[in-house]
């Protein structure tokens, strides 16, 4: 007689899961696939990528490799959404033994649950918002759909077995926080209503008199006399995907260039993607009364250059080697690939910093090694923190927070920050509100978002402060490194309990 085993284990296998080019369908971005399995309780087992954003995420040409139960896998092939495509990581060089062989093939899938789901997302005042996106998990790919007038739409998911969804989500393009709820206990009997809650409602003030981030207040930009708080007479670059400057908080930042290919330059003022449109609210966001947000330095000379979508290291030594010839002080890079140092891209950074050109770059949004150039001896790697008193509920940022690295003033390092040896400096990065293209506001999160905030207080202190007058005036690594090591000194140091 055969003993039984009811605690075994299902047997997993690893998989490779990337975009495909579809024509007429957005490929999804590597940090996307990630966060997405994530989301699914998929083992992601590492990634292979190539230059990305770090706060969307727009690289399309990385590779996830994951663990999965084949059983899954079938289903997740069945529900696979146009532009993603799943294959087993099989070995190379070995035939197939015994024990890796396995049955690939499920004739039936009688037991899957299948749940029809209503919803309805209501957003200010409790009215219907439509053009909502509303995303559920099953054991599949989550199914999306955008919301009618009436803000309703209706969504079908399979489960392997009888349980609730892993998770919903609901968002809109911007002025609202999203909603995500892990595990919810839904009616397929009813309309399920999800109210999503907006940023005039959860800020006082916004967005006349919302004239600083909580992030930009951690950091004492608000304490400073409005003289201190310029950044004039500073170059600014933020490499990036672009920057919509018709936002009524963007209007001055006319420099720029495009090194995406495009015949016409100028079309670094164009950001289909919104990162770093951001990214440029968080560093220089300026409002003539002074009555909106208020950026780091939003005097400084700001320079745009766009490397994406779709940039890799080439378009990354471009933007350099222009902001070398232009005499760039500080540089934003909110972007990575993997932790392998590039000797190529290294040479570069070593250059632009002999020329006194200052990177600060995000350490990534993994949750693991630092990713590169943030990785480079000659940048300074920015991680992120959160704080408690900030955070909206039923958000996927709320979900971020790691119970044993929190402070005592609530400061917490969030569950997706790289980390490590590299990382110099850490920086508000969850829940951050800046501008986004069309001329409002949108909350975000990631390593992209603490990078500008130390790239505003670089451009602050290389315009404002003594040590750059006086010892360090002219342009040259010692400045470079001098800048790093006040910014260090300007850190408070947060001791987690555990």
């Amino acid at each position: 007689m055969t003993p039984t085993n009811n605690n075994v284990v299902p047997l997993r296998r690893n998989y490779l899961i990337a975009s495909q080019q579809i024509s007429g369908v957005k490929p999804m971005s590597v940090g996307n696939i990630h966060q997405l399995l994530s989301s699914l309780e998929i083992d992601v087992v590492r990634r292979i990528d190539t230059l990305q954003s770090l706060g969307v995420g727009e690289d399309t040409t990385g590779i996830i490799v994951a663990s999965i139960d084949p059983k899954r896998v079938e289903l997740l092939k069945k529900e696979m959404p146009p532009g993603l495509i799943i294959t087993e990581d099989n070995l190379l060089d070995y035939e197939e033994t015994a024990a890796s062989s396995v049955v690939r093939s499920f004739s039936s899938m009688a037991e899957l649950t299948v749940q029809k789901l209503k919803f309805r997302v209501l957003g200010e005042g409790g009215k219907p918002l439509s053009k909502a996106t509303v995303q559920l998990a099953g054991d599949a790919f989550p199914v999306q759909e955008i919301t009618d007038v009436n803000g309703e739409v209706e969504l079908e998911i399979k489960m392997l077995s009888p349980k609730p969804p892993r998770f919903l989500r609901a968002s809109s393009l911007d002025s609202y926080w999203d909603f995500f709820v892990e595990n919810p206990i839904l009616s397929e009997s009813e309309v399920n209503e999800i109210r999503l809650h907006s940023l005039s409602e959860t800020i006082n003030g916004f967005p006349n008199e919302f004239q600083f981030g909580w992030g930009q207040r951690l950091m004492g930009l608000d304490q400073l006399p409005q003289e201190k708080r310029t950044g004039a007479g500073v170059k600014i670059a933020i490499i990036d995907s672009g920057c919509d400057n018709s936002h009524p908080l963007l209007k001055h930042v006319q420099l720029g260039q495009d090194f995406t290919g495009n015949l016409d330059i100028n079309t670094w003022k164009q950001d289909v993607v919104g990162h770093g449109t951001h990214c440029a609210g968080i560093i220089s966001a300026f409002s003539s009364d002074n009555s909106s947000l208020h950026g780091f330095a939003p005097k400084a000379e700001v320079h745009i250059l766009r490397i994406f979508p779709g940039g890799g290291y080439s378009n990354l030594i471009e933007a350099l080697n222009y902001c070398i010839e232009h005499k760039i002080d500080v540089v934003n890079m909110s972007l990575g690939g993997d932790s392998k140092i590039n000797p190529i891209v290294e040479q570069k950074l070593e250059l632009a910093a002999n020329n006194g050109v200052a990177c600060i770059a995000a350490a990534g949004n993994a949750g693991g090694a630092v990713f590169y150039p943030a990785s480079s001896p000659n940048t300074l790697a920015v991680a992120a923190v959160g704080s408690l008193k900030e955070l909206q509920p039923n958000t996927w940022d709320s979900t971020t927070v790691q119970t044993d690295l929190v402070a005592d003033d609530g400061i917490f390092l969030p569950s997706f920050t790289c980390f490590g040896p590299e990382v110099d400096v850490s920086a508000p990065g969850v829940g951050i509100v800046s501008t986004v293209p069309g001329g409002s506001f949108k909350p975000d999160s990631g390593t992209s978002m603490a990078a500008p905030h130390i790239t505003g207080l670089a451009a602050l202190l290389i315009a404002h402060h003594p040590l750059f007058k006086t010892q360090f005036p002219e342009r040259g690594r010692e400045r470079v490194q001098a800048l790093f090591n006040l910014i260090r000194s300007q850190c408070q140091t947060h001791p987690f309990q555990s």
